[in-house]
């Protein structure tokens, strides 16, 4: 009588097919805060007509062969059916363990199942009222507190393991395109007497944001993050990323190309991806 959880989750995959399909034509005919407004009224009505109405199913459910009943094993109201769908706001806020929460449940009843009080059965099966245990609210609030909780576990993971990743990613190629910058600045503004400058504020001929004279090395600048040196074939800057492996980058004067050695196999792979000039 009670479906599985794999059933419901391919019954809801039709359905977000359905919503798919009418986001593609209504971004054809409207502005994208008008297609976000419709969309919500139409999963609204597709949703709460639907399952209130003989079928007691959306699309996906009706193909998956379910129903949807409430505690009596009746068919739902529209304004049953329309709570219903609130519901299921928690379930989605909680990035849907509210949803998987029914492979443990013996009615198989997920969270909004729960608050709703309504339950997902096969379509040729009759419900026996007598065999349905109300959710206790102390229940429903244990649940709902769990799957808040998996969900921040989540988030956090998805944070730590993807989202940092890239934002360290792109930070290093911002610094790097900076040290670059910088690098062709300098080349720029070297007079030929820099190469028999024995020191002396007079040697960096440009300013540069962020970057100090070394007091003890006046050939080199110290900046945030990097420190430029000066050298009789070139210009070097040494940097490093953000897992601290360090990696330099050298400005010939000869050639005047910007060339990257990495000190590490992630400094090396992070130069091989820089688009050098």
């Amino acid at each position: 009588m009670y479906v599985s959880v794999w059933k419901r989750f391919w019954a809801f995959i039709i359905d977000v097919c359905v919503f798919a399909l009418l986001f593609i034509v209504l971004a054809q005919l409207m502005d994208d805060f008008t297609v976000s407004l419709v969309l919500l009224v139409l999963i609204w009505l597709y949703y709460a007509l639907l399952e209130s109405s003989p079928w007691q199913a959306s699309l996906g459910k009706r193909m998956m062969g379910l129903k949807v009943v409430d505690k009596r094993g009746r068919r739902l109201t529209f304004v049953k059916a329309t709570k219903r769908l609130l519901s299921r706001l928690v379930t989605n806020l909680t990035f849907y363990f509210g949803f998987f929460t029914a492979a443990f449940d013996s009615h198989k009843e997920t969270l909004h199942d729960k608050m709703s009080k309504s339950v997902v059965i096969s379509k040729n099966c009759e419900f026996n009222p007598d065999d349905y245990q109300e959710p206790d609210n102390h229940d429903i609030t244990l649940l709902t507190v769990i799957s808040v909780l998996l969900a921040l576990i989540f988030v956090a993971g998805l944070l730590w393991w993807v989202v940092l990743p890239q934002y360290q990613k792109i930070g290093d190629r911002l610094n790097a395109a900076t040290i670059i910058d910088n690098l062709n600045l300098a080349a720029q503004n070297r007079p030929a007497r820099i190469q028999a400058a024995q020191g002396g504020e007079e040697i960096w001929l440009k300013s540069y944001t962020g970057c100090v004279n070394d007091p003890n090395d006046p050939l080199t600048l110290e900046c945030n993050g990097y420190r430029m040196t000066l050298q009789p074939d070139g210009i070097a800057a040494v940097s490093h990323l953000s897992d601290w492996h360090e990696y330099t980058l050298f400005k010939s004067y000869q050639t005047d190309k910007i060339s990257c050695r990495g000190e590490s196999k992630s400094a090396e792979k992070f130069c091989r991806s820089l688009d050098l000039p």
